[in-house]
């Protein structure tokens, strides 16, 4: 059959990548459309998908619309030449409308309760929405509720192993007490009216930081002066290598955040945006979320003082991880199931 596969965000590339493989092994054909937004179109360069560019992220807020008006267009120019049987994306603010109009099933993967303004432009025109069961809110007779998280599509034990050589090749010592910093740009729809860190404190924070542990930076706009010694320059391949050998994560970033969690690595999430997810791995212990610059900065040297911290979170991932299933079977099993 011939499957759609939108992807507008880089962690959208590690969600579907497995499930693209293992679709293809089954004898389906994929198409791939992308979104240049950060690093997302490196990574499917790296992993060897192809894609076809439709749009670029803008610099503000109010060029999403404009740039959803001339995506919708060229995705259904795209589609009258592929030709999809269904349409799959995270989100799916874009394929949606194209699916509808195209009388396609549209199956879209949603872990994100604040986005509120892209579920109602989205949702009346999908066939199904699949969240985690952790997801706060509901959606009705077409939503599903599965028994994982998004970042469990790549960062199950079946789908990755961390390797410490990797990281050494990097110029990183996996045996050095490091932390991973991160910044975000704030122009995502989600981030309206939400916060993290003052920006004025962002040189003090890494500073102290800096005295517990090596600081590394990985920041979606460009770094000031003064920060960008501790900017972390690697192939974006590797971050998560790098990442579940770190001592402590702390950003503005729900998804590096999870990250960081299901790798078992203590993680404070600076930011006012709430989510189930979020919620969930802060029950577990791994995790804990503030939008306080200086309570934030408690958080990490607390974690960062505590030589039990990493043992702690490494326990309870494996109870997290006895709770949750491989989400790339569960991808893969849910598009099949529509193709019948």
């Amino acid at each position: 059959m011939r499957i759609l596969v939108e992807m507008t965000h880089p962690a959208h590339v590690h969600f579907f990548r497995h499930a693209i493989a293992e679709l293809q092994k089954c004898g389906h054909k994929i198409a791939v459309t992308a979104r240049d937004k950060d690093v997302t179109i490196q990574l499917l360069n790296h992993y060897g998908i192809p894609f076809t560019q439709l749009s670029k992220m803008g610099r503000t807020k109010t060029s999403l619309f404009s740039e959803m008006l001339v995506r919708d267009a060229r995705l259904f120019r795209f589609c009258r030449r592929f030709k999809p049987d269904i349409l799959t994306a995270i989100s799916g603010v874009f394929a949606a409308h194209v699916g509808w109009v195209l009388g396609k099933p549209v199956v879209v993967w949603d872990d994100t309760e604040i986005a509120t303004a892209a579920h109602k432009i989205t949702h009346p025109f999908v066939t199904a929405i699949y969240s985690p069961d952790c997801f706060k809110k509901s959606f009705g007779e077409k939503h599903h509720l599965y028994a994982g998280l998004h970042e469990l599509a790549y960062l199950h034990p079946n789908r990755f192993t961390p390797d410490s050589e990797v990281v050494r090749s990097l110029g990183i010592d996996p045996a050095q007490k490091y932390c991973i910093i991160r910044f975000v740009s704030w122009q995502a729809h989600h981030d309206t009216f939400q916060h993290g860190l003052v920006e004025r404190d962002k040189l003090r924070f890494v500073q102290e930081i800096a005295r517990y542990a090596r600081a590394y930076i990985t920041s979606e706009s460009p770094l000031p002066v003064e920060l960008e010694p501790y900017c972390l320059n690697i192939p974006a391949h590797q971050i998560h290598h790098v990442m579940a050998f770190a001592a402590l994560y702390v950003g503005e970033g729900a998804t590096m955040a999870s990250e960081s969690a299901i790798l078992g690595v203590p993680s404070v999430y600076v930011n006012t945006l709430r989510a189930g997810t979020i919620d969930m791995l802060g029950q577990y212990g791994l995790l804990k979320q503030t939008a306080d610059t200086d309570q934030a900065l408690g958080y990490c040297i607390e974690w960062l003082s505590d030589s039990a911290a990493k043992g702690k979170c490494s326990a309870a991932r494996t109870k997290l991880l006895a709770n949750k299933i491989d989400v790339t079977e569960y991808i893969v099993t849910t598009i099949e199931s529509y193709l019948q």
